[in-house]
């Protein structure tokens, strides 16, 4: 018979660190996104990622610059034990057609 053990990592939904741990976590995930050569141009600024709480929008100027920020992300992610959850994840491809 196998003996009884305790989970000691992670924290429990309710707990005050949790979000605190979380919003860390998630801004080491954006710095390094940011750090990424993708993206558009507005001014001198290079744009790839929005965020809002714990919203993110991926910005490229293709969908397979999308699709591999995507995938950065994800690996990112990934180092600090966050997961990206699919069934909330929405893509919406927009393209500027010229006249």
């Amino acid at each position: 018979m196998s003996s009884f053990s305790e989970n000691k990592t992670g924290l429990k939904q309710g707990d005050r660190l949790s979000s605190i741990l979380f919003n860390l976590a998630l801004q080491k995930v954006i710095q390094s996104i940011k750090m990424v050569p993708s993206g558009i141009k507005i001014g001198k600024e290079q744009l790839n990622v929005l965020t809002y709480a714990d919203d993110i929008a991926l910005i490229g100027k293709n969908e397979i610059e999308i699709r591999k920020l995507v995938v950065e992300m994800e690996n990112i992610a990934r180092k600090f034990r966050l997961q990206i959850n699919q069934e909330k994840t929405k893509y919406m491809i927009v393209e500027r057609k010229t006249v």
